[in-house]
């Protein structure tokens, strides 16, 4: 009999520690807002929710990324946009130059012209931070120098050219720079229109050729122009996307891993009902084991 006892006993205390350690479990939950603490309240879930969070943290990487490239090509894109706006000057001048039979005036327009070209080399060095935007890959070197007396421009001995990239998901990458090779024609652009330069100065006025060259460089700027802005729209599109995927993996975390506040209150106050009844019977046992063993 004694030891039918000691047995109901011990399921007893065995029970009301189970009832006990789930009271601490809810109390913990509700604390926290997290139905999981730690990893043994529910490997299962806790596994689950490790790999919702790492693809949460790869799209934080990625979208670093993305803003990063999304700068990178704003500049660009607005460099690009003045350069355009600046050969459209450039090309708006040699109209009227051609039409222009002073070499007075023509002095005068290789005067501005020589400004123009300045303004272009300018661009053609725009940095975003500490970053040549046009030296491809060379990006921490200039990549156009003009000498001392404006008589030509150089570029980079190690290049201007290649392509820059980005990481935006698992084993896909964009590119996000227009070269200064593609964008001013290796620097061919420069010298040409320094030559231009040189023939009004000597009081020459442009051919139709020279408004030929003007003109497709004036169209070769448009089209890098509007290749950085298709760059710059695929990359927002992307952040987009990959701010939408963030968000649709944030709900899913939140839909498992939080706590039903409510929910667990109601559990709480139930267990601890079971646990009071359970308390009350142990008493009552206590009580007749000792008077049998008396």
């Amino acid at each position: 009999m004694r030891i039918n006892e000691q047995q109901v006993v011990s399921d007893l205390l065995y029970s009301l520690g189970q009832d006990r350690q789930s009271i601490d479990q809810l109390q913990e939950q509700i604390s926290s807002g997290k139905v999981v603490n730690t990893p043994s309240d529910d490997p299962t879930l806790n596994q689950r929710l490790m790999l919702l969070q790492d693809q949460v943290n790869q799209n934080k990487s990625y979208n670093d990324n993305l803003q990063y490239a999304q700068s990178f090509l704003t500049m660009q894109e607005s460099a690009l946009g003045s350069a355009v706006t600046t050969l459209t000057n450039i090309k708006t001048m040699m109209l009227s130059a051609a039409n222009d039979s002073n070499p007075q005036d023509q002095q005068n327009y290789g005067t501005q012209l020589g400004q123009y070209i300045t303004q272009l080399v300018d661009l053609a060095n725009s940095k975003y931070g500490s970053k040549y935007v046009f030296g491809g890959t060379q990006t921490t070197a200039q990549p156009f120098f003009m000498n001392s007396n404006g008589t030509s421009v150089s570029v980079n001995p190690n290049g201007i050219d290649g392509a820059l990239k980005i990481d935006v998901g698992f084993q896909i990458s964009e590119q996000y720079n227009v070269t200064g090779q593609e964008a001013f024609n290796g620097g061919q652009l420069f010298n040409d229109l320094i030559a231009l330069q040189n023939k009004l100065t000597s009081g020459t006025a442009p051919s139709q050729a020279d408004l030929t060259t003007v003109s497709n460089y004036l169209n070769s700027m448009i089209s890098s122009n509007a290749k950085a802005g298709s760059m710059l729209n695929r990359v927002q599109l992307i952040q987009s996307q990959l701010s939408s995927q963030t968000q649709s993996l944030q709900t899913t975390m939140s839909n498992l891993g939080d706590t039903d506040i409510a929910s667990a209150v109601i559990k709480m106050q139930q267990q601890q009902t079971t646990l009071n009844s359970a308390l009350q019977t142990g008493a009552q046992l206590i009580k007749l084991s000792l008077v049998n063993y008396l």
